[in-house]
């Protein structure tokens, strides 16, 4: 028999049911739930309930258990589960406004994206119900949002998704896996051209996070105005396309914003989540070999650095290598010699490529540790992943490998680790990054007959400096 924690009052509680189809009424103790002509019958208790998100709703830490106390059909009991998943009101409001940056934008700019449809690819993070929100109050009909998970298991991933719904968008996942092969999975891609054709009468701005929605889009849609694009390996897709763009791309992802701000918060959770699934293994004054040496890995570097571990450094740009080198970490040319020289307890991945091959495997010491901080990294390992004989799934740990006659752990599910079963960066940590990309696209839509079919760094970056969200960073957050 299960139980369901539910944070809401009663008098939300019908609407959250009714949203999955189920008709709920309340008698005293018991929650009857009719679905397709059926009652079940719920036992339903006032409790206090731990904070689940990362903003705490203050004033709002009771609560309800809803107790199965008979045999109900498992259709039924996904969808109580989903109705319970909701965020309450209380803590969508509590997440918006612990994120004073970005509440402020989307109080100063109502009906700024009026009539405007928004395509949105990013991982289903808490920073996001506040970003949406944003275009929310900037004008933005809910169900003029197509908000696209990325597929990663991260904490809340489905409270969201059910809170996203709650909110009136259409949800939808275009997973990560399908990067290197969506040409053939054009099939699972229909609902965005469907979300496009649909609002023909309305600009569409297209927010991704990965470039994956931009490559599908092939065709020149006439009501699309511009892409934001979020990251460096969406830039790295895009830029065989640089010579036949159909549209202007907002180059949100290599801002000094981004950069010197966002980057160094990224490398902060991926430390951390590093140390919380190394599990029993000691660190300190041990090797560890990190594979790039770009925004990402620098400061990653750094920080493994703090904590006392043997950091060397792999890369193929000599100016990055001279960079580290003058820094004082160890530094290679040759990724194989580097395994051989430095036998790392830990590899870590922070290029975006392809950066761990079969030699490189076959020469780890064994009981060796693997992670990154990008999916393309970590490819080589997806050809065993569903082969018991070699892979063993780890709940709440990643995955073990018996290859080449040792053992490998690779810490997370084979994607950014720090997105793990993880919100990775604190909400207000990000919210000068969310208030730079609503800021972006309220500027798309205003400037959109001075953008042309180009990718544009220099205009998104005039934007931020010109907008005062610098200064109102500092203010909030470093400032006296």
């Amino acid at each position: 028999m299960k139980t369901f924690e539910y944070y809401d009052s009663l008098e939300n509680l019908t609407k959250s049911f009714s949203r999955q189809g189920l008709q709920a009424k309340i008698d005293k103790e018991n929650l009857n739930v009719e679905f397709e002509g059926t009652t079940y019958t719920f036992n339903i208790v006032p409790t206090k309930l731990k904070n689940r998100s990362f903003s705490i709703a203050f004033f709002n830490q009771n609560g309800y258990l809803i107790k199965q106390i008979e045999q109900v059909s498992d259709e039924v009991l996904n969808r109580v589960n989903d109705a319970c998943l909701e965020y309450s009101d209380l803590e969508i409001e509590s997440i918006y406004r612990d994120m004073p940056l970005l509440y402020e934008l989307g109080q100063e700019n109502k009906g700024a994206l009026k009539d405007v449809a928004i395509i949105w690819r990013d991982h289903f993070l808490e920073e996001n119900v506040g970003l949406l929100n944003c275009l929310i109050q900037m004008g933005v009909k809910p169900s003029d949002i197509l908000a696209i998970d990325k597929g990663d298991s991260t904490l809340h991933q489905f409270n969201i998704k059910n809170t996203f719904k709650k909110m009136g968008m259409n949800v939808n996942i275009l997973d990560n896996s399908l990067v290197q092969d969506i040409e053939n999975h054009l099939d699972k891609t229909q609902f965005v051209f469907d979300f496009i054709n649909q609002r023909k009468n309305q600009k569409t701005l297209v927010i991704d996070d990965g470039a994956l929605v931009t490559k599908i889009l092939k065709d020149k849609f006439d009501n699309i105005v511009a892409f934001l694009e979020l990251t460096e390996m969406g830039l790295r897709r895009i830029n065989p396309m640089k010579a036949e763009l159909l549209y202007p791309v907002l180059n949100v992802a290599k801002t000094t914003l981004k950069r010197k701000i966002t980057y160094p918060e990224i490398s902060n959770s991926i430390f951390l989540r590093v140390l919380e699934l190394i599990g029993a293994e000691k660190l300190v004054g041990r090797n560890v070999l990190v594979l790039g040496y770009g925004d990402l890995g620098e400061i990653l570097a750094d920080r493994l650095r703090s904590f006392g571990i043997n950091v060397s450094i792999y890369d193929t740009d000599i100016m990055k290598l001279i960079m580290a080198g003058e820094k004082g970490f160890r530094t290679f040319k040759d990724n194989v010699k580097a395994i051989k020289q430095t036998k790392p307890i830990l590899i870590i991945g922070a290029s975006g490529y392809k950066s761990i091959s079969e030699e490189m495997v076959q020469n780890l010491p064994d009981y060796a540790f693997v992670t990154a901080g990008a999916t393309a990294d970590l490819s080589f390992f997806k050809q065993f992943e569903n082969d018991p004989q070699v892979c063993m799934k780890v709940e709440g740990l990643g995955s073990q490998y018996k290859i080449f006659g040792k053992q490998i752990t690779v810490l997370g599910n084979g994607r950014s680790v720090n997105l793990f079963g993880s919100e990775a960066i604190p909400n207000r940590a990000n919210d000068v990054f969310k208030t730079a990309i609503a800021l972006t696209a309220k500027n798309a839509i205003k400037y959109e007959k001075q953008l042309n079919n180009d990718v544009h760094l220099n205009t998104v970056e005039d934007w931020i400096n010109e907008s005062g969200i610098l200064e109102k960073y500092y203010d909030k957050y470093i400032g006296e």
